[in-house]
């Protein structure tokens, strides 16, 4: 199965951030990989547990490390419709081509830095697994780190997979509140750099969020600012769909209506434009801020 495995989920098992204070959820800007705070330790004597979530698929990773030189560590993917797929993988590390564009010189290890075996060449839309391995020359290093093309990962329903899947269901109820936050954020960087924002997930991510846990007017305030990144990024489908659910579930929420209009003039529909246009002047007027009314509303509204 080779480099078509850890391309499909290497990102999720890397993140740089640690975690913070409070919070059950702390998310790397550059990877878009959040550490999760669980208490459970679910590994062996002498492994570390780490858990960690994917925001661009919504999928979790649970693994199992040594603090040890063979780094014979067990990871657990943890997908699909509620959480009920669990793959299980063996390997060393798995790093994104961002870690390694930071870490030039090596990979970060319990035991210092550890350097590649070879220069490793990045690309910006690859994952790498790594083995670390004896160095083969008389070096300062004893180790070094290469590259693992013989990952395996395969559907698992042993008791030891189903207590992951079940951790999993335990911890996505808990962090729901920020998962939607940590998804808006992520949305804001990207939304302006359109090779990365291409591929980040968007309408797919907001629906099996509210499949899972319901529309709730709570929201709103993510859900509308998430569908203005869509409408920037020209994603105006996308953000029509997201604003009419806003709409109809809070008919009074004024600014949704200019984030809609806007979509809707963009993709070339002036007609629906203009309506949801005046629609916005006039709360805006009834509300007495028609001094805020942005010159585009009066000029698009006449149409």
């Amino acid at each position: 199965m080779g480099f078509s495995i850890f391309y499909f989920f290497g990102l999720l098992v890397f993140a740089a951030s640690s975690l913070a204070g409070a919070q059950d959820l702390v998310c790397d800007s550059d990877s878009d990989v959040c550490t999760v705070l669980v208490a459970e330790n679910y590994c062996r004597l002498g492994e570390t547990a780490k858990t960690k979530w994917d925001i661009r698929t919504g999928e979790y990773i649970l693994s199992c490390e040594c603090n040890c030189t063979s780094q014979e560590n067990t990871f657990w993917l943890v997908s699909g419709a509620n959480k009920a797929s669990v793959r299980k993988i063996e390997t060393g590390k798995i790093v994104s081509t961002i870690d390694l564009k930071k870490n030039k010189d090596g990979v970060p290890d319990v035991f210092g830095l550890v350097p590649y075996c070879t220069t490793l060449h990045t690309d910006s839309d690859k994952l790498v697994s790594l083995q670390k391995i004896p160095s083969a020359s008389s070096t300062l290093h004893p180790y070094c780190y290469e590259v693992d093309a013989s990952v395996l990962s395969a559907f698992c329903s042993t008791s030891e997979c189903k207590s992951k899947k079940e951790l999993v269901a335990k911890v996505t109820n808990s962090i729901k509140a920020e998962t939607l936050i940590e998804f808006k954020n992520a949305t804001a960087r990207l939304y302006k750099d359109k090779v990365r924002f291409q591929d980040f997930p968007k309408r797919v991510f907001v629906e099996k969020y509210i499949a899972e846990y319901a529309y709730s007017v709570i929201n709103q305030q993510s859900y509308n600012d998430i569908a203005y990144y869509w409408q920037q990024a020209d994603f105006n489908e996308d953000a029509i769909w997201l604003l009419e659910k806003v709409i109809s579930n809070s008919p009074d929420r004024t600014v949704a209506y200019l984030n809609i209009a806007d979509a809707y003039w963009s993709k070339g529909d002036r007609q629906m434009a203009s309506a949801n246009y005046k629609k916005y002047a006039d709360l805006m007027v009834s509300s007495g801020k028609q001094k805020k009314i942005p010159e585009r509303v009066n000029e698009r509204s006449k149409l």
